[in-house]
């Protein structure tokens, strides 16, 4: 079998880059030795945990897999207090480049991948263990291989990829304890050094039974329930905060759990419950799946402090962005007695960033040498395109050099031509032979790459074999269909329209905003939203699904004053229904248009004061201008990227013509002013009504 094999190449692939002293053989040893094995490791730059697995290679199938991590501390500071390392620098930027390049070829593939499945035996023991790593926060890599998109087809199926993802939530169980992820900054302000981190007690994902009791793993059982926990995940932000990275972990450990912090988010705690009747949609009584999520609490507060702390922590790291480039020339002696030094820095700076560079790039022999390497990189990467087995590690090895100094647009324009030149001579792709493309097909590419039957019998060739056939003997096969009950001679089944497939609910019971100056003085302002819910529903014969969102009430108050703390919003409707609600539908049953849009809100009061106003506006004044140059121009290019998108999703819905049910009522609101500018029963009011607004109309 090869299941572990991979769990031992996944574990060094994945985990080995991120953590201290892994021994490969001895957790190859462990892998082979039992059932249970535990992996110590030690984060790189963090504090020492414990890593379980237990998998059962008697009972793969049935059995549950049973991932643990007790401890996890991680200190992060910025790049810049570090000393300059050359060859780190460039690593790193040579890491980025190629991240780059993977997520163009991956877009670039998915076009021609559109359409396809991919079932497959390892995806079954390589997706329990992609949850752990994910959850465990160190597959920043990114595994795509569930991308892909099933066929459209006219009537559902129950395909291989759903089978195999039902067994897998069956037999996860996941438990994460003791994590603390913190972050150190003494440079934006040596003054006021900063701390802000995010704690975590536990996090668990268990099997259960009806009754939400945890269980034993039962094979049998037609139902699966699932039970996870979130209990006290928290942030804080502290000011003048002690510096702890220049520390060794051994002292500092111990601190870092009970350390007393000034909490932005308070403790929240969650549960979620999920159901799944895999047999739902052959009895068409009960949806397939079923998942419901309650958040009991979530309180943010801040303080003045940490507003002015958090807008310097965004003018440093505007700054650090802005020197980046200059990085290199910094000197490591301070700015007092050694002003020669600093001179010279600022001149060499200018000089090789945007003067030398330049000429240089515009040079005739840079434009001549930089036209040799792209000819050269694409005829490398074209031999490599037509190797049928892996290219030499000579051909290897220039395609690395070049893409050393080669930026990622030519890089990528280079790739093209050389592609379209080999489909134009007739030549065959090695990427057309399974396990050859690059980027085809995300992880499981090299393992599984393969030929579309269709196409292969159009061009008359024998069909090639499957990943399973290539990789299972046929008993092997068979048992893996028969252990995530699927057949591959499974008959469409044509779901009702009116058939709920799958229910998400997410419920919010009460969030509260708070904004002070300091944690011991009243408020200056305080919002609560009660009962905050949500409702997902999928109707997968219709190709529909439903949205409703609900707000119960919300409440706002301002700063304490004449011994009463003033009401600035509050509901005044009717109690049985909520303030407010909004539900959208695509295909709806109630109505005869593609899109279905209704918005109700009950009326709110809204009074003014004074004082809280000027208040709020003291509170967000920093005393200083702040010119975030380049966070703003990212927000701005970002911004017009969501409006290039949002304006091509409308041009869309016009050409092909979708009608909006569009319904709108909102009950009449009213603000009233006191003549005083604080709230009394005896002040002269400004009353001041919005009246009541209603829409209903169809829209082509």
């Amino acid at each position: 079998m090869v299941f572990e094999s991979l769990v031992s190449d996944l574990l060094n692939r994945y985990i080995g880059d991120y953590v201290e002293n892994l021994d490969k053989s001895q957790l190859k040893i462990g892998i082979w030795g039992g059932d249970e094995f535990d992996v110590p490791f030690k984060v790189k730059a963090g504090q020492i945990g414990k890593l379980t697995l237990k998998i059962p290679w008697k009972n793969l199938y049935g059995d549950a897999v049973v991932a643990t991590l007790d401890g996890l501390y991680l200190l992060v500071v910025p790049g810049a207090t570090i000393k300059y390392d050359a060859a780190k620098e460039e690593r790193y930027q040579q890491e980025a480049k190629q991240r780059e390049l993977q997520r163009i070829e991956e877009a670039l593939q998915s076009a021609t991948r559109r359409g396809e499945t991919d079932p497959n035996l390892l995806l079954s023991l390589a997706f329990l263990l992609f949850l752990f790593i994910v959850a465990f926060s160190c597959c920043s890599k990114g595994l795509d291989w569930l991308s892909q998109e099933d066929k459209p087809q006219e009537d559902k199926k129950d395909t291989f990829m759903e089978k195999l993802a039902t067994q897998v939530i069956k037999n996860l169980q996941v438990k994460i304890s003791s994590i603390h992820l913190r972050y150190e900054d003494d440079l934006s302000d040596p003054q006021r050094p900063l701390s802000m981190g995010v704690t975590l007690s536990e996090l668990s994902l268990q099997t259960t039974d009806e009754n939400w009791k945890l269980c034993i793993l039962n094979e049998a059982a037609k139902i699966i329930y699932k039970l996870g926990r979130l209990d006290s995940l928290c942030a804080y932000w502290n000011v003048n905060s002690p510096m702890y990275y220049r520390s060794s972990w051994q002292d500092i450990s111990e601190l870092l759990v009970t350390l007393l912090l000034c909490l932005v988010f308070k403790p929240i705690f969650a549960s979620a419950k999920m159901c799944i009747n895999p047999n739902a949609e052959a009895e068409l009584k009960s949806p397939k799946m079923k998942l419901q999520l309650e958040v009991q609490n979530i309180g943010i507060e801040m303080t003045k402090p940490q507003y002015l702390s958090m807008v310097e922590l965004l003018e440093s790291i505007d700054l650090m962005a802005k020197s980046a480039p200059y990085r290199k020339f910094r000197p490591d002696v301070p700015v007092s007695k050694n002003a020669k030094v600093w001179w010279r820095y600022t001149f060499n700076s200018i000089m090789e960033v945007h003067i030398r560079r330049l000429s240089h790039m515009w040079s005739w022999s840079k434009i001549q040498q930089h036209r040799e390497s792209l000819k050269v990189y694409k005829a490398a990467y074209k031999s490599k395109l037509l190797s049928q087995n892996k290219p030499g590690p000579d051909t290897e090895k220039q395609i690395q050099d070049l893409e050393k100094t080669l930026d990622v647009f030519n890089i990528t324009l280079a790739r093209q031509q050389a592609q379209m030149e080999v489909i134009r001579s007739g030549q065959k792709l090695a990427g057309k032979k399974a396990g050859g493309q690059k980027g085809g097909g995300g992880f499981f590419s090299g393992w599984f790459g393969r030929k579309a039957k269709k196409e292969e019998q159009e061009e008359g060739k024998e069909p090639e074999t499957s990943g399973l056939d290539q990789l299972m003997t046929a008993e092997e096969k068979e048992k893996l269909y028969t252990a995530i009950g699927y057949s591959g001679s499974s008959h469409n089944l044509a779901l009702p329209k009116q058939y709920v497939g799958a229910i998400i609910t997410f419920q919010l019971l009460r969030t509260s905003v708070t904004i002070r100056e300091q944690c011991d003085v009243p408020e200056i302002l305080n919002i609560q939203m009660v009962n905050l819910s949500t409702r997902i529903s999928q109707r997968p014969g219709a190709q529909a699904f439903r949205v409703e969102a609900a707000l119960e009430h919300w409440y706002v108050t301002g700063l304490q004053q004449r011994g009463a703390v003033p009401s600035l919003i509050a509901s005044v409707g009717d109690s049985s229904s909520s303030l407010l609600t909004v539900v959208f539908e695509l295909n709806p049953e109630e109505s005869s248009g593609d899109q279905l849009l209704k918005i109700h809100s009950q009326p709110v009061e809204i009074i003014y004061d004074a004082v809280t106003v000027n208040s709020m506006v003291d509170f967000f004044k920093t005393g200083k201008g702040v010119d975030l140059e380049v966070l703003t121009s990212a927000t701005l290019s970002k911004l017009e990227e969501i409006k290039e998108k949002t304006a091509a999703g409308l041009s869309h819905i016009i050409e092909t013509r979708k009608v909006l049910d569009l319904k709108i009522d909102l009950k009449p609101s009213y603000l009233i002013v006191p003549k005083s500018g604080f709230y009394s029963s005896e002040s002269d009011l400004l009353i001041v009504d919005f009246g009541s607004f209603q829409v209903s109309l169809v829209c082509l």
